[in-house]
């Protein structure tokens, strides 16, 4: 019998009658749809911008951490644009939801979240050596070191696939159980799958990407932010809370999902109910990945002064150099 490996969380084949479709259902799915939509315009914009600029903030090595969290993100929302809007709205038969295409999208979209994850922690890390250690960061961060830490973010998040997908693990919302479970298959020596007790690695490992990772990400920030008020000895800046606060709005999105899914794997919950965790969850990688770009496009003083630098130097050259000028500026 061949092994069969499906998606880290199986899309749900569940009968939902319409008079199960309360508002709840339709603001989840319409968060939903929306969210992804707006996160895949915005992060493809962003990766967009982050190529016309990369000759000016190259020797930023955050941005290359950046740019790279930027891929994943619109890597994932528009996985999710095209694959999982589809199924939320019902539009894929049974067929393609089971599809071999259909699960290695799955995969992907889980691969980003978890390099979206590494990728916030690996930031962070970035941020506290400057903050901290600022005589190593150079040793660590300016060297061809920082492409061992870009690759380390992809090799952590394939590890967790490949450790899922060893022991053929995958969330699974059980009928009978009325959950959400994490089942791991195995055949034995007739070819027949049966279902095995979660190995302990794998539990551990679930533990840290939804617990200590976002609460290592939250505490680097709050110890940066308490460095940056000791140096100062007085209450922060606007820019210095902006950054606070995109650390808290992180770590809350990520907590929020695994949260919500530690309940529905306690709790007892209905089909629809297990629909919307799905769908909630499905949002809340979708924003963890477009929080971080947002936040330093949105508030990046360096691209303010670059974007405001070029549009004065273009209206100051008169109507007959504009083309040139706008050309020059996406160089």
């Amino acid at each position: 019998m061949e092994k069969r490996l499906e998606g880290p969380m199986r899309e749900l084949l569940l009968d939902i009658s319409d008079s199960e479709k309360n508002w709840l259902y339709y603001s989840v799915v319409s968060f939903f749809v929306v969210s992804t939509i707006g996160a895949t315009i915005l992060t493809m914009s962003f990766l967009v911008l982050s190529i016309l600029l990369w000759r000016h903030f190259k020797s930023m090595r955050f941005f290359w951490f950046l740019t790279q969290l930027t891929t994943s993100a619109f890597v994932i929302s528009a996985a999710n644009l095209f694959i999982n809007i589809p199924a939320a709205l019902s539009l894929f038969s049974k067929e393609v939801t089971q599809s071999r295409m259909f699960y290695f999208v799955s995969y992907l979209i889980d691969f980003c979240h978890y390099s979206i994850l590494f990728s916030n922690l690996v930031i962070a890390v970035q941020r506290a050596f400057v903050f901290f250690l600022r005589n190593l960061t150079d040793r660590f961060f300016e060297s061809k070191v920082i492409y061992i830490w870009i690759s380390s973010i992809y090799i952590f998040a394939f590890g967790v696939e490949y450790a899922l997908m060893s022991s053929n693990c995958q969330y699974r919302f059980g009928e009978l159980a009325r959950k959400y479970q994490l089942i791991c298959e195995t055949t034995n020596y007739a070819n027949v799958v049966i279902t095995m007790t979660t190995p302990t690695e794998v539990q551990l490992m679930e533990t840290m990407l939804q617990i200590f990772l976002p609460l290592s990400i939250l505490i680097i920030y709050i110890a940066i932010t308490v460095k940056i008020i000791y140096m100062k000895g007085s209450t922060l800046s606007k820019n210095e809370t902006l950054i606070l606060k995109q650390a808290i709005f992180v770590f809350l999105i990520f907590q929020a999902s695994s949260c919500v899914f530690l309940f529905a794997q306690s709790v007892q919950i209905t089909n629809v109910g297990a629909f919307l965790v799905k769908r909630f969850v499905n949002t809340m990688e979708i924003l963890a990945g477009a929080a971080t770009p947002s936040f330093f496009f949105f508030t990046s003083k360096e691209i303010r002064k670059l974007v405001s630098t070029r549009v004065s130097a273009v209206s100051s050259q008169g109507p007959s150099n504009i083309q040139v000028r706008a050309a020059r500026t996406l160089e």
